[in-house]
């Protein structure tokens, strides 16, 4: 693939991480501690970001079916891109000015449905357009994109902590202003009417949820090393701050600030391994020995992160937790494309395999309150099983038998 797609997708991808990832890094949890005090920030943000994913994990799906059957004259992607930018513009809004807290999840929720209708198109363009020698590479700018987005939209909301309303809108206009770009320089693929399959059946929408585990075991594998990887990161990303506040002792004022810099740390070291590793797995033709040793390295420096009780210390575990981080998700994203079970229902499998992410971001907040509990209401035990389960995502792939 030549420039002008590389950088148009390099841009939407940051784009839609910033708009997905900024809410939950920061915004999220500095809104409810507003609206609900400290004494019920957590089990209240669990709430939010909890129930809030389960409305993307639902439709995503569909949508990924939806857009391989598209016929619009503008492609089968453009049309859920274009929808997905105005929804985050105007959820972000919604959020930034929730009077209370259920007005804060409905608007959560579809925020997070608008999110996607950016990102599964995109990871379907990597099947659609992408041939297999670049995979690695394009995959590592996705990995390369991300902290970049975290850096950019910690910066945002630090610089604008004290208005509410812009630390919720400005990180999605910027991602509509990248969808924007991404269709200007971009072709979509276009699918031809007399292609057309039959209309979808309840029962062929009730199938769009699975791939058959046992039809496809890589599939199934790399899926579920997905999932765990992630539900190590949300337990990061979504309680860093109260980690910040009631471990390290941090002041509600200092949170901001000390967010960007530990993203921005953790963001120069994915940043080093994402191309890095994404273009190296292309030219050994290796994936799996790169994902394993990456999810290790990250769950080893979440269990640092865990066992530090200064800022200092912190930054530096962010900074190891980084190196796996980036080459991780290079790589995997790379290995799933490489074992897709029909190339020809792309969206449909993709949206399928993001499924493990949106899932693993319910089943987080979900399991933390339990963790904490057993743990005391240690924010370090939250962090070690968070780095331990890391682990466990990069051993699920050992079983994986059509790429190496």
């Amino acid at each position: 693939m030549g420039k002008s797609f590389i950088f148009a997708f390099a841009f939407a991808y940051a784009g839609f991480w910033i708009a997905c990832l900024t809410p939950g890094t920061v915004s999220l949890a500095l809104k409810v501690q507003t609206l609900v005090g400290s004494k019920d920030a957590a089990s209240t943000l669990s709430a939010v970001v909890g129930v809030g994913v389960l409305l993307p994990l639902l439709l995503m799906p569909v949508v990924g079916r939806l857009s391989d059957r598209t016929t619009a004259r503008m492609g089968m992607r453009r049309p859920y891109l274009l929808a997905g930018a105005a929804g985050v513009v105007a959820l972000g809004a919604v959020m930034g000015l929730a009077p209370n807290v259920p007005v804060l999840l409905v608007a959560f929720a579809l925020y997070s449905v608008a999110a996607n209708l950016i990102g599964t198109p995109l990871l379907a363009v990597i099947a659609d357009r992408v041939p297999v020698h670049q995979r690695g590479l394009v995959s590592g700018l996705v990995g390369l994109t991300l902290p970049l987005a975290v850096i950019g939209g910690t910066f945002i909301v630090q610089a604008v902590a004290t208005d509410t309303l812009l630390m919720f809108l400005l990180p999605p206009l910027i991602a509509a202003v990248s969808v924007l770009v991404f269709i200007a320089l971009v072709k979509d693929r276009r699918l031809a009417k007399d292609a057309l399959t039959p209309k979808l059946s309840v029962r062929e929408i009730a199938g769009t949820f699975w791939v058959n585990p046992v039809r496809h075991p890589d599939f199934a594998w790399v899926w579920l090393g997905r999932l765990l990887f992630v539900i190590g990161y949300g337990f990061l990303t979504t309680y860093q701050a109260f980690f910040l506040l009631n471990h390290l002792g941090s002041s509600q004022n200092e949170v901001p600030r000390q967010i960007f810099v530990a993203s921005l740390v953790l963001s120069i070291t994915t940043i080093l391994t994402s191309v890095t590793g994404g273009k190296l797995s292309d030219r050994l033709g290796r994936r799996k020995a790169f994902v394993l040793a990456s999810a290790a390295i990250y769950g080893v420096a979440l269990i640092i992160a865990s066992l530090v009780t200064g800022f200092n210390g912190y930054l530096v575990a962010m900074a190891v937790a980084g190196i796996g981080y980036g080459a991780f998700l290079a790589v995997d994203l790379a290995l799933v494309t490489d074992v897709l079970p029909d190339p020809a229902n792309a969206g449909k499998d993709m949206a399928v395999f993001n499924m493990s992410s949106t899932l693993a971001n319910a089943l987080a907040p979900a399991a933390a309150p339990f963790i904490l509990l057993l743990g005391g209401g240690s924010y370090a035990t939250l962090f070690a099983a968070a780095g331990a389960v890391a682990i466990l995502g990069g051993l699920a792939i050992l079983p994986v038998r059509r790429v190496r």
